[in-house]
């Protein structure tokens, strides 16, 4: 009996297959960010004294690591503020009162709170954008502070750096750098589905 071992073209094959968002669909959402953002930059042109600083594409779709199954795309949203704000449902609010009135085109259910962000519905791809606001002081550098869920305080990030950091790696390794990361991330969210499901079953 002859013993069959998985390949390199096994694995190509099952993330292509199972794995990877398509070029295709990456490129459509993309497409819908960019149209957010060019409302936004048409208000700043108009609206110099404005909060809202600036949109920008982040989490996997922006650096290329999204999986086949992408439910929600996240985008930084840059807020100017000399200090980020204390009462967060307060500013969440606001916050959504603000797109609202951005993109009047949208039904107001399509923009809603959720605890830290702001949720954008597209009806058409049924795709949601989570808007994360980042406190924003006007530095030239666009550092910015990011609530943190975890911790529960704001901490000091960089957007812009953290596409450089991988966008750098990924032109040393295009092909199997950003490969490894998706892999790793799948592995991840179905060994958290089976740990659920061991649990359930052995409660």
């Amino acid at each position: 009996m002859t013993t069959e071992h998985i390949n390199h073209g096994d694995i190509v094959r099952f993330a292509d297959e199972q794995v990877n968002l398509k070029r295709e669909y990456a490129q459509k959402y993309r497409e819908q960010v960019n149209r957010l953002r060019e409302k936004l930059e048409e208000h700043i042109k108009n609206n110099p004294d404005t909060q809202l600083r600036r949109m920008l594409l982040s989490g996997s779709l922006a650096k290329g690591t999204s999986l086949k199954r992408l439910n929600d795309i996240d985008v930084a949203l840059y807020v100017k503020q000399d200090n980020p704000p204390e009462d967060m449902p307060e500013f969440i609010a606001w916050l959504v009162d603000t797109l609202r009135n951005l993109y009047p085109n949208m039904d107001p259910s399509q923009i809603t709170p959720q605890q830290y962000s702001v949720c954008i519905s597209f009806r058409g791809s049924g795709l949601d954008v989570d808007v994360v606001p980042i406190s924003y002081n006007g530095n030239e550098q666009w550092d910015g502070y990011l609530y943190s869920a975890s911790t529960g305080n704001w901490l000091m990030t960089n957007i812009d750096k953290h596409i450089k950091f991988i966008r750098k790696r990924k032109e040393n390794n295009p092909t199997h750098y950003v490969q490894i990361i998706r892999l790793v991330k799948y592995w991840v969210k179905k060994s958290r589905k089976i740990m659920i499901i061991l649990s359930l079953s052995l409660s």
